[in-house]
């Protein structure tokens, strides 16, 4: 599109009709020039509009016109034919010739103008519509090639995201960070998880049954993954080693590793959990991390690479994740330092790990510190008593903070929990399971849940020898609880929450069996026995379970705690054969 004031040629052998035209255009802010005959005319630089004389010496303004009309460069010229003779038969001749408007002699000035800003207003929108097309010719002349180039693009992203999270991939795609797979040396921490026992399960499982947790497990902890932006240099079955710090370098890898394992370590021992325990699958989480130096390459063959980061790095988180005890998370004393000096990491000695020549120090963070990471998931290890290795039993609000040997947790209480602080606060004394009972309460008017209803006395008659073993309103109160849960159940299965649906099943199972227990032959009450068996009954349930929830925690303490905890008329804290452990209880 032709830039600056538009350019008008005046074609007249008459230097006084020139000069007229020329006035006028001039003072309109046109850039007028001029040609004596039709010869010269054509000889000029095109215009942007040709104001022509028809009769002329030499070619006439008809000839001129068709000579502009066959030149490709002036197909579209505007040209305005200036006549002194018949407008009428002119303008037939005129168009023939491929003059697009005509002008009387003589020339009325305010037409000339009106005329003129039409035909290059006219001008204006036809060069625009080529100069479209010719961008659009452009662009479909490089339209292959870049569809191509976004073609290539992509796949290289969808490659670099099998091993990266989706953010570091677009990185690396944007050109923001250096080829990743490229051979390079780099610092990194690594981060190792397995799950312990699954050898064992994958044996005596059904392969659908295998798949079905790994993919849950998978899933889960491939989320916190990409959340975390770490990157994924393997999966061995059941395990996963996650690389931090590498293709693109930060500043708190350590920190990021460690916020990674707790918060997969909750996810583990939550949701996850309960599925698994529900299904009867005997499964714990562990985790090794270790910073070092390695290589980053591809490794494999033509049509089958992979990402990976080979060195002593990465064999020594494996070592520490196969050394871990259920729960824990096992670091270096390199990755320790990294996360600041009030991080809480309890030394475990030095291991003597495969594969490794000499011992290998080793501390435990699996419960956190303040500078550790963000704060861990909920159901994930609390932070209080951190970096005391005292041994803690005691009575949080609705929860139960625990403390054994380095680990800690937390744990939504029972009544069990009660008759085990009684316990283990008198080591050696043995306490009367009516005693014990008496310290939970009598259950209050509030709904109860099976497990309250399972350690009070509302499955025994407060009446002595005799009694039914559950009297009228102990039945009445299980019957309603029946209804509730099926209710629940119904819930569960519409959310698709299997685990919760499983676990509400499992108390069905119970009322159904206490009331089994409770009915004779013809709808009759059974009758219990006196009201310190029924306590003794009571107060072991409750014991038993409370191990086992805790167990589901922390096993060495739930062995310690079956070993040492003995029930019946009267329960005790058995040292006899064992070192007493002070218990923090309050």
């Amino acid at each position: 599109m032709t830039a600056g004031p538009r350019r008008i040629l005046v074609v007249d052998d008459d230097p006084r009709n020139v000069k007229l035209l020329a006035d006028l255009l001039t003072l309109e802010g046109y850039d007028v020039s001029s040609a004596s005959s039709g010869e010269e005319a054509l000889q000029r630089e095109p215009p942007d509009l040709m104001l022509l004389d028809v009769v002329m010496g030499g070619m006439s303004g008809y000839e001129v016109c068709r000579a502009v009309r066959a030149d490709p460069r002036t197909a579209i010229l505007p040209v305005v034919m200036v006549t002194a003779v018949d407008p009428g038969e002119e303008r037939l001749r005129g168009l023939e010739a491929g003059a697009d408007d005509f002008l009387s002699k003589p020339v009325d000035p305010e037409e000339l103008l009106v005329r003129v800003r039409s035909l290059l207003r006219i001008k204006a929108l036809h060069e625009r519509v080529e100069d479209q097309a010719r961008a659009l010719a452009g662009l479909n002349d490089t339209l292959e090639a870049r569809v191509q180039a976004q073609v290539e693009e992509l796949a290289r992203l969808s490659r670099l995201k099998r091993f990266f999270s989706p953010a570091v991939a677009d990185v690396i795609v944007a050109g923001d960070a250096a080829d990743p797979l490229r051979t390079h040396r780099a610092e990194v921490t690594v981060v190792s998880v397995a799950l312990r026992g699954f050898t064992a399960f994958a044996e005596s499982a059904e392969p659908e049954e295998m798949m079905a947790v790994l993919r849950a497990y998978h899933a889960a902890m491939g989320e916190l993954v990409e959340d975390a932006a770490g990157t994924v240099e393997r999966f061995t079955g059941d395990g996963m080693v996650i690389v931090f710090n590498d293709p693109v370098p930060v500043d708190d890898a350590a920190r990021r590793a460690v916020a990674l394992a707790l918060a997969m370590r909750a996810a583990a021992t939550g949701t996850l959990a309960e599925r698994w325990r529900a299904r009867g699958y005997d499964l714990d989480f562990v985790v090794g991390i270790a910073k070092g130096y390695a290589t980053i390459c591809t490794i494999g063959f033509t049509g089958r690479l992979d990402y990976g980061v080979v060195g002593v790095v990465t064999d020594l988180a494996l070592a520490l994740t196969a050394a871990a005890s259920p729960g824990q998370i096992l670091v270096t004393r390199r990755v320790l330092a990294d996360l600041g000096p009030n991080a809480a990491g309890e030394s475990i000695g030095t291991l003597a790990l495969a594969g490794f020549a000499k011992p290998v120090e080793a501390y435990d963070v699996s419960g956190g510190g303040r500078d550790a990471a963000a704060p861990a998931a909920p159901g994930a290890p609390a932070e209080s008593d951190a970096g005391s290795a005292a041994n803690v039993f005691r009575c949080e609000g609705d929860v139960w903070s625990i403390a054994y040997q380095g680990k800690r947790f937390r744990v939504r209480g029972s009544r069990g929990f009660v008759y085990l602080a009684a316990l283990l606060g008198q080591p050696g004394q043995r306490i009367p399971a009516t005693e014990l009972a008496g310290l939970a309460g009598d259950p209050d008017a509030r709904r109860l849940t099976t497990g309250e209803m399972r350690a009070s006395g509302l499955h025994a008659a407060d009446g002595g020898e005799g009694g039914e073993v559950l009297d009228a309103t102990a039945r009445a109160a299980y019957r309603r609880r029946l209804g509730e849960l099926g209710e629940e159940i119904e819930a569960a299965r519409a959310f698709n929450d299997d685990t919760r649906a499983a676990r509400l099943q499992e108390e069905v199972d119970f009322v159904l069996q206490e009331l089994a227990s409770a009915v004779g032959l013809g709808g009759r009450a059974r009758k219990a026995g006196s009201a310190a068996e029924r306590a003794r009954l009571n107060v072991t349930r409750a014991i038993r379970s409370a191990i086992e929830r805790i167990g589901a925690h922390h096993r060495p303490l739930a062995r310690y705690l079956s070993a040492t905890i003995t029930t019946g008329m009267t329960c005790a804290y058995d040292t006899e054969f064992r070192d007493p452990i002070g218990w923090v209880l309050r």
